[in-house]
């Protein structure tokens, strides 16, 4: 059996961020074996360690897209890319510049140049002294018109040191209908999941020949390597579904749950040729 999983959240874990019953069942039947189960997230530290917590899944979470890594149980950062001061300032510029909300999650807050809910705080300026005070890893720009949102992605592109590492699906797939807004994700430019994957590995001394990614969007592309085992939820986009070993049930079918039993009775242990064959039964 695997020792360890990598998952994401949202489409993959979550369905409109509810995790269903079973996902979580078979997550700690998983974890009570003596493996780890984590959670690779584009969201920020405080939401991934909550859902850590109550799906039982392990004490170390991989957040902001891969941008920090931490155990939180001892309140440790493993390892961290921010983003430097001054362009999180551009970014700032650019996001008010267009009318767009600017959003950070912190390691303690969440704060936006615009209020919209209730745990939000306003910040009218980006200082050093709140620079300092706060692990700004992911800059999240957000507005409800499209158009909008593509002239902010054409400035981002133009400042070096950081990088677009994850949009809105609505901005690649015509298909998908957004609800709200349409956003896009800003990390340092050295940040993906991949990378945080292979970096908690390293620390705790496993092999990646030992480890199982799961995920649905392109963002999590990153994390599929020739070692080990890939696998995408059925919902997933088709690169990302082009590059799985396996694909399970989708993410309204509690597909993780699926891929863990999979994964609990050996199915790493099948040659190459049963897997494809597997992979395509299930698609």
């Amino acid at each position: 059996m695997k020792k360890i999983i990598f998952s994401d959240i949202d489409r993959t874990l979550a369905k409109e961020g509810v995790i269903s019953d079973k996902n979580t069942k078979y997550i700690k039947k998983y974890v009570s074996k003596g493996n780890l189960f984590v959670l690779v997230s584009g969201r920020t530290i405080l939401y991934t360690k909550d859902v850590s917590i109550k799906i039982g899944a392990s004490k170390y979470v991989i957040c902001n897209n891969g941008a920090v890594t931490c155990d939180y149980e001892n309140n440790k950062i493993i390892s961290m890319e921010k983003i430097p001061f001054e362009l999180v300032k551009k970014v700032f510029v650019i996001a008010n510049k267009y009318a767009s909300r600017f959003i950070i999650g912190t390691n303690n807050n969440t704060y936006v140049n615009k209020l919209l809910y209730e745990n939000e705080t306003l910040i009218k300026d980006i200082t050093k002294d709140f620079y300092d005070n706060n692990i700004i890893c992911q800059i999240t720009v957000s507005n409800k018109d499209k158009e909008v949102i593509k002239k902010v992605i054409e400035e981002v592109h133009k400042i070096k040191g950081i990088k677009i590492i994850n949009r809105c699906r609505s901005l690649y797939d015509d298909s998908y209908v957004a609800n709200g807004n349409i956003w896009i994700d800003i990390t340092n430019e050295n940040v993906n999941k991949g990378k945080a994957v292979l970096d908690l590995l390293m620390y705790l001394n496993i092999d990646l020949e030992d480890s199982v990614r799961i995920g649905d969007d392109l963002n999590d592309l990153s994390m599929f390597f020739d070692k080990g085992l890939n696998v995408a939820v059925e919902n997933a986009m088709p690169d990302l579904k082009s590059k799985a070993d396996f694909i399970t049930k989708s993410c309204d079918d509690a597909g993780v749950s699926y891929a863990i039993e999979k994964i609990m009775s050996d199915i790493t242990g099948l040659s190459e040729n049963e897997i494809t064959n597997l992979k395509q039964k299930d698609k």
